[in-house]
Protein backbone atom coordinates (compact mmCIF):
# COMPACT_ATOMS: atom_id res chain seq x y z
CA UNK A 1 0.00 0.00 0.00
CA UNK A 2 1.25 3.42 -1.09
CA UNK A 3 2.25 6.35 1.31
CA UNK A 4 0.42 9.63 1.30
CA UNK A 5 2.53 11.24 3.84
CA UNK A 6 6.76 10.84 3.72
CA UNK A 7 8.69 13.21 5.98
CA UNK A 8 12.22 12.78 6.72
CA UNK A 9 14.35 14.39 9.08
CA UNK A 10 12.20 17.65 9.52
CA UNK A 11 13.68 20.36 10.81
CA UNK A 12 11.75 23.65 11.67
CA UNK A 13 11.68 26.33 14.38
CA UNK A 14 9.98 29.70 14.30
CA UNK A 15 11.93 32.95 14.81
CA UNK A 16 14.14 33.47 17.54
CA UNK A 17 12.60 30.24 19.22
CA UNK A 18 13.44 26.95 20.20
CA UNK A 19 13.04 24.00 17.39
CA UNK A 20 9.46 23.30 16.91
CA UNK A 21 10.00 20.21 14.64
CA UNK A 22 13.40 18.27 15.12
CA UNK A 23 14.54 15.18 12.91
CA UNK A 24 10.76 14.36 12.48
CA UNK A 25 9.99 11.45 10.15
CA UNK A 26 6.88 9.72 9.68
CA UNK A 27 5.19 7.77 6.86
CA UNK A 28 1.36 7.10 6.80
CA UNK A 29 -0.37 4.96 4.41
CA UNK A 30 -3.60 4.68 2.05
CA UNK A 31 -6.57 4.45 4.22
CA UNK A 32 -4.16 4.48 7.46
CA UNK A 33 -6.10 6.44 10.72
CA UNK A 34 -3.14 7.90 12.88
CA UNK A 35 -3.59 9.68 16.03
CA UNK A 36 -1.45 12.36 17.20
CA UNK A 37 -1.00 12.88 20.83
CA UNK A 38 1.28 15.19 23.17
CA UNK A 39 1.65 18.16 25.54
CA UNK A 40 0.56 21.56 24.46
CA UNK A 41 3.42 22.74 22.36
CA UNK A 42 5.02 19.72 21.55
CA UNK A 43 4.74 20.50 17.90
CA UNK A 44 1.33 18.61 16.60
CA UNK A 45 0.23 21.67 14.76
CA UNK A 46 3.25 22.81 13.19
CA UNK A 47 3.77 19.23 11.48
CA UNK A 48 -0.01 19.41 10.11
CA UNK A 49 0.62 22.27 9.00
CA UNK A 50 3.78 21.33 7.14
CA UNK A 51 1.87 19.35 5.56
CA UNK A 52 -0.51 20.98 3.85
CA UNK A 53 2.02 23.74 2.48
CA UNK A 54 1.39 26.41 4.97
CA UNK A 55 4.95 26.16 6.59
CA UNK A 56 7.85 24.72 5.19
CA UNK A 57 10.98 22.86 6.75
CA UNK A 58 14.15 24.56 6.90
CA UNK A 59 15.97 21.10 5.97
CA UNK A 60 14.48 17.81 5.72
CA UNK A 61 11.70 16.67 3.02
CA UNK A 62 8.37 16.04 2.80
CA UNK A 63 5.99 14.38 0.03
CA UNK A 64 1.97 14.30 0.01
CA UNK A 65 0.68 12.31 -2.34
CA UNK A 66 3.88 11.79 -3.72
CA UNK A 67 4.45 15.28 -4.44
CA UNK A 68 7.51 16.90 -2.68
CA UNK A 69 6.07 20.07 -1.16
CA UNK A 70 9.04 22.54 -2.53
CA UNK A 71 7.07 24.16 -5.43
CA UNK A 72 4.53 25.81 -5.57
CA UNK A 73 2.48 23.83 -7.92
CA UNK A 74 2.90 20.93 -6.08
CA UNK A 75 1.39 22.76 -3.05
CA UNK A 76 -1.88 23.80 -4.92
CA UNK A 77 -2.49 20.56 -6.42
CA UNK A 78 -1.92 19.09 -3.05
CA UNK A 79 -4.18 21.43 -1.54
CA UNK A 80 -7.13 20.20 -3.61
CA UNK A 81 -6.95 16.56 -2.52
CA UNK A 82 -6.04 17.93 1.66
CA UNK A 83 -8.62 18.77 3.88
CA UNK A 84 -6.71 20.93 7.28
CA UNK A 85 -9.07 21.50 10.38
CA UNK A 86 -6.95 24.16 12.43
CA UNK A 87 -7.29 24.01 16.09
CA UNK A 88 -7.99 27.71 16.41
CA UNK A 89 -11.43 27.34 14.17
CA UNK A 90 -12.14 30.93 14.10
CA UNK A 91 -8.52 31.23 11.83
CA UNK A 92 -10.74 29.23 9.46
CA UNK A 93 -13.96 30.63 9.11
CA UNK A 94 -13.84 33.37 7.12
CA UNK A 95 -16.88 33.10 4.06
CA UNK A 96 -20.15 35.54 4.83
CA UNK A 97 -21.97 32.71 5.29
CA UNK A 98 -22.22 28.82 6.42
CA UNK A 99 -23.95 27.90 3.05
CA UNK A 100 -20.78 29.53 1.29
CA UNK A 101 -18.53 28.24 3.87
CA UNK A 102 -19.05 24.92 2.81
CA UNK A 103 -18.97 25.32 -0.61
CA UNK A 104 -15.80 26.96 -0.24
CA UNK A 105 -13.71 24.11 -1.22
CA UNK A 106 -15.75 22.33 -3.81
CA UNK A 107 -16.46 25.60 -6.10
CA UNK A 108 -12.93 26.16 -6.12
CA UNK A 109 -12.67 22.42 -7.38
CA UNK A 110 -14.79 23.36 -10.18
CA UNK A 111 -17.68 21.24 -9.46
CA UNK A 112 -21.45 21.24 -11.13
CA UNK A 113 -23.69 23.74 -9.10
CA UNK A 114 -25.91 21.08 -8.56
CA UNK A 115 -22.98 18.58 -6.93
CA UNK A 116 -22.45 21.78 -5.12
CA UNK A 117 -25.71 22.08 -3.75
CA UNK A 118 -26.59 18.66 -2.84
CA UNK A 119 -22.82 18.56 -1.08
CA UNK A 120 -23.85 21.25 0.77
CA UNK A 121 -27.40 20.64 1.73
CA UNK A 122 -26.07 17.05 2.62
CA UNK A 123 -23.36 18.62 5.45
CA UNK A 124 -26.03 20.98 6.62
CA UNK A 125 -28.19 18.13 7.57
CA UNK A 126 -25.61 16.39 9.15
CA UNK A 127 -24.09 18.47 11.41
CA UNK A 128 -27.96 20.17 12.43
CA UNK A 129 -26.86 23.76 10.29
CA UNK A 130 -29.85 24.31 8.05
CA UNK A 131 -31.42 27.14 10.47
CA UNK A 132 -27.89 28.71 10.30
CA UNK A 133 -26.85 28.38 6.78
CA UNK A 134 -27.29 31.81 5.87
CA UNK A 135 -25.92 33.36 8.84
CA UNK A 136 -22.19 34.15 9.53
CA UNK A 137 -20.25 31.87 10.59
CA UNK A 138 -18.46 34.22 13.30
CA UNK A 139 -21.96 34.95 14.71
CA UNK A 140 -22.35 31.21 15.47
CA UNK A 141 -21.44 29.02 18.84
CA UNK A 142 -18.09 27.71 19.24
CA UNK A 143 -19.84 23.89 18.64
CA UNK A 144 -21.35 25.31 15.73
CA UNK A 145 -18.48 27.36 14.43
CA UNK A 146 -16.29 23.53 14.92
CA UNK A 147 -19.12 21.89 12.83
CA UNK A 148 -19.35 24.18 10.03
CA UNK A 149 -15.12 24.14 9.55
CA UNK A 150 -15.23 20.19 9.95
CA UNK A 151 -18.32 20.34 7.14
CA UNK A 152 -16.31 22.13 4.79
CA UNK A 153 -13.13 20.28 4.81
CA UNK A 154 -15.22 16.60 4.36
CA UNK A 155 -17.40 18.33 1.34
CA UNK A 156 -13.94 18.80 -0.40
CA UNK A 157 -14.04 14.65 -0.41
CA UNK A 158 -10.22 14.63 0.16
CA UNK A 159 -7.76 12.21 0.21
CA UNK A 160 -6.30 12.76 2.99
CA UNK A 161 -8.31 14.42 5.91
CA UNK A 162 -6.05 16.18 8.74
CA UNK A 163 -8.16 16.92 12.04
CA UNK A 164 -6.73 19.33 14.79
CA UNK A 165 -8.19 18.94 17.77
CA UNK A 166 -11.72 18.28 16.04
CA UNK A 167 -13.79 17.94 18.89
CA UNK A 168 -13.29 20.54 20.45
CA UNK A 169 -16.39 22.94 21.77
CA UNK A 170 -18.74 20.19 20.36
CA UNK A 171 -21.23 18.98 22.16
CA UNK A 172 -21.72 14.86 22.81
CA UNK A 173 -23.92 14.08 19.88
CA UNK A 174 -22.08 16.24 17.10
CA UNK A 175 -18.84 14.56 19.00
CA UNK A 176 -20.52 10.82 18.53
CA UNK A 177 -21.29 12.09 14.69
CA UNK A 178 -17.92 12.95 14.31
CA UNK A 179 -16.84 9.94 15.31
CA UNK A 180 -18.97 7.69 13.49
CA UNK A 181 -18.29 9.66 10.20
CA UNK A 182 -14.41 9.09 10.78
CA UNK A 183 -14.18 5.36 11.37
CA UNK A 184 -16.56 5.20 8.31
CA UNK A 185 -13.76 6.80 6.02
CA UNK A 186 -11.80 4.53 3.67
CA UNK A 187 -9.43 7.89 2.92
CA UNK A 188 -5.99 8.09 5.03
CA UNK A 189 -6.94 10.36 8.07
CA UNK A 190 -4.44 11.94 10.75
CA UNK A 191 -5.93 13.11 13.94
CA UNK A 192 -4.51 15.54 16.68
CA UNK A 193 -6.26 15.50 20.03
CA UNK A 194 -6.03 15.71 23.73
CA UNK A 195 -9.06 13.57 23.89
CA UNK A 196 -7.63 9.75 24.35
CA UNK A 197 -11.11 8.44 23.61
CA UNK A 198 -11.53 10.32 20.36
CA UNK A 199 -8.38 8.86 19.57
CA UNK A 200 -9.12 5.50 20.40
CA UNK A 201 -11.67 5.09 18.97
CA UNK A 202 -10.95 6.46 15.26
CA UNK A 203 -7.76 5.44 14.89
CA UNK A 204 -5.32 2.23 15.09
CA UNK A 205 -1.93 3.76 14.91
CA UNK A 206 -0.80 6.42 17.39
CA UNK A 207 2.50 8.64 17.54
CA UNK A 208 3.60 10.89 20.45
CA UNK A 209 5.39 13.91 19.68
CA UNK A 210 7.48 15.76 22.74
CA UNK A 211 9.51 18.98 21.68
CA UNK A 212 9.00 18.34 18.23
CA UNK A 213 9.97 15.05 17.99
CA UNK A 214 8.32 11.84 17.63
CA UNK A 215 9.01 9.68 21.04
CA UNK A 216 6.46 6.92 20.36
CA UNK A 217 5.15 4.97 17.40
CA UNK A 218 2.73 2.28 18.53
CA UNK A 219 -0.82 0.44 17.97
CA UNK A 220 -3.34 2.92 18.97
CA UNK A 221 -4.81 0.51 22.15
CA UNK A 222 -1.17 0.34 23.33
CA UNK A 223 0.12 3.91 23.31
CA UNK A 224 -3.37 5.40 25.62
CA UNK A 225 -2.94 2.50 28.13
CA UNK A 226 0.92 3.10 28.47
CA UNK A 227 1.09 4.52 31.85
CA UNK A 228 4.79 4.59 32.12
CA UNK A 229 5.08 6.30 28.99
CA UNK A 230 2.47 8.99 28.95
CA UNK A 231 3.43 10.11 32.65
CA UNK A 232 7.09 10.33 31.88
CA UNK A 233 5.50 13.03 28.75
CA UNK A 234 3.26 14.28 31.25
CA UNK A 235 0.24 13.00 29.85
CA UNK A 236 -3.16 11.23 31.19
CA UNK A 237 -3.63 7.32 30.73
CA UNK A 238 -6.78 6.10 29.92
CA UNK A 239 -8.85 4.02 31.99
CA UNK A 240 -9.64 0.67 30.26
Amino acid sequence: MSCVIRARNLFFRYQNEEPALSDLSLSVHQQEKVGVIGPSGAGKTTFFWHLNGLLKPISGCIEVLDRPLTEHKNINEVRRHVALTFQQVNDQLFCSSVWDEIAFGPRNLGWPKQKIHETVERWLAYFELKEVSQRPPHHLSGGQKRSVALAAAMAMEPQLLILDEPANDLDHRNRRRLITYLKGLSIAVMVASHDLYLISEVTQRCVLMNKGKIVADMLTDELVHDQYTLKHYGMEVMRR
